[in-house]
């Protein structure tokens, strides 16, 4: 009965033994899932720094069947990883950690500033003073969150706030849509459609030009008071 008990007690022991309860810091290695879970390979020195590295699946506000928050960590990202009922060989990232050789894009703190910011500089940026959405794509740097809008670039940028929507790109702006694009300011609509584009000026319609106004169609219509 003795041998019994010492013998559980020494396999509850060694089990012990083998779990990491808590969280521990580690580095990502690899992203190369053999499995293609999205899963990541960490190397957790705290631990093992010579042989285990194992793979970590990345935790994620939602998940789901081909759809959810997709933001893998890139190699070197230091992240924060905990294990399933403390089994070393059963890895969870559930977040990333900024240090002092991987800097976060603003200092700290900056309370009216929230972005989404990848490596080539593609960010959401969301602003509470003054309240604004702004969209913009690479390459933008990270000193200014977000850049000021700005016709020659090289980034292209979609602003929304109190004082309207302003787009901004340095080369032509292409916007295609099989059903249609309509903009609304106010009771000034422009429809752009398969079948036309009309533009309804309410209460006034005007275009200026600085060298000409060329109008060119088979047929032109005005109709008003002289």
């Amino acid at each position: 009965m003795i041998e019994n008990v010492l013998d559980n007690l020494g396999q509850k022991l060694e089990e012990f033994g083998n779990k990491f309860y808590g969280v521990t810091v580690g580095k990502v290695i690899n992203l190369l899932d053999p499995l293609t879970l999205g899963r990541v390979q960490v190397q957790l020195p705290s631990i093992d720094s010579l042989d285990l590295s194992p793979w970590a699946r990345v935790a994620v506000p939602m998940a789901g069947l081909l759809h959810g928050y997709y933001f893998i960590p890139n190699i070197g990202d230091e992240v924060l990883v905990a294990f399933e009922h403390g089994d070393v060989n059963a890895p969870y990232i559930i977040g990333s950690l900024w240090n002092a050789l991987a800097p976060p894009p603003l200092p700290s703190p900056v309370p009216q500033i929230r972005a989404i910011r990848t490596i080539g500089g593609n960010q959401i940026v969301f602003t509470e003073l003054p309240p604004s959405v702004t969209i913009q794509t690479g390459p933008t740097p990270p000193e200014t969150m977000p850049m000021p809008p700005s016709p020659t670039g090289p980034y292209q940028t979609i602003m929304m706030s109190p004082a309207g929507i302003q787009i901004m790109s340095p080369t032509p702006i292409q916007i295609m849509s099989m059903a249609g694009v309509q903009i609304i300011v106010g009771t000034n609509i422009i429809n752009l459609t398969p079948d036309g584009i009309t533009i309804v000026g309410a209460p006034n319609l005007n275009l200026t030009a600085a060298t000409s106004i060329n109008l060119a169609a088979p047929l032109i219509n005005i109709t008003g008071a002289w």
